[in-house]
């Protein structure tokens, strides 16, 4: 299976989603690791993960698109994360050259804005120009609070009020807001590389003794390991038991 994070517009958690949640759902069920190939001319969030013992990284830019047509060949899964604006667009092309789409889902991730909004909808109608059966799951970013439908207003609609469009639909997941999203980044490695640390911190925190240093040190670890372990626990019980039913 091919799953592309994509959205026109930046600064939406498509990075956070092919860098952290797929890869941890896909190491959960194929136990080995997972190619992630970034496609983007601006940026390389891949970068923060070349400590990571559960992906492969690939860095294409976009005057080497036509390398990605040897992932249609494969039978592994593979993450393929697009950058925003004009890269988008270049993919988005390049697939309607390719013209495969069987094993492709497509995840449109957008924040609660109503321009993240807008072009989420206007990325879901170039995908269906492609191909009108497409497999796409829309992915809340950043979720703050426990009102989803006022939270992203500009996703679900409001009778109420003047929003423009809606995107009717129940396929999405719900990505929770958290600050050990952007601790893993500090080692170079995924909130679930981060949980499977078998270093006993506290352990070494007790034998660190007198050196005040040391031991603050191995409790920050032991602390930021734990904060990961509880994501992922999060992420088991809610989001990955979400995408089972939707990937079926």
């Amino acid at each position: 299976m091919i799953f592309i994070s994509i959205n026109s517009k930046g600064g939406v958690g498509k990075s956070t989603l092919a860098n952290q949640i797929l890869p941890a759902y896909l190491f959960l069920k194929n136990e080995k690791k997972t190619r992630l190939i970034e496609i983007d001319d601006e940026n390389e969030d891949s970068k923060d993960l070349e400590h990571s013992g559960i992906l492969e990284i690939e860095s294409i830019k976009t005057n080497k698109i036509k390398e990605i047509d040897e992932i249609f060949i494969l039978d592994d899964d593979v993450i393929v994360d697009i950058g925003g604006n004009k890269t988008a667009t270049i993919f988005l092309d390049e697939m309607r050259k390719i013209n495969e789409f069987e094993e492709v889902v497509w995840f449109i991730p957008l924040g609660q804005g109503r321009q993240d909004a807008s072009n989420a909808y206007d990325t879901t109608k170039t995908i269906k120009k492609l191909d009108k059966d497409a497999k796409i799951i829309y992915v809340l970013s950043n979720k703050k609070s426990n009102d989803l439908e006022w939270e992203y207003l500009h996703f679900f609609g409001n009778e109420f009020l003047d929003t423009p469009f809606k995107i009717e639909t129940d396929n999405y997941i719900v990505i929770e807001n958290s600050d050990v999203l952007n601790n893993a980044k500090t080692f170079s490695k995924t909130v679930f590389d981060i949980s499977l640390n078998e270093t006993d911190f506290k352990k070494k925190a007790k034998e660190a003794k007198e050196d005040k240093f040391e031991r603050r040190k191995y409790l920050f670890l032991n602390r930021v390991k734990n904060e990961a372990i509880n994501y992922i626990e999060d992420l088991k019980s809610d989001v990955f038991q979400k995408l089972d039913e939707l990937l079926k």
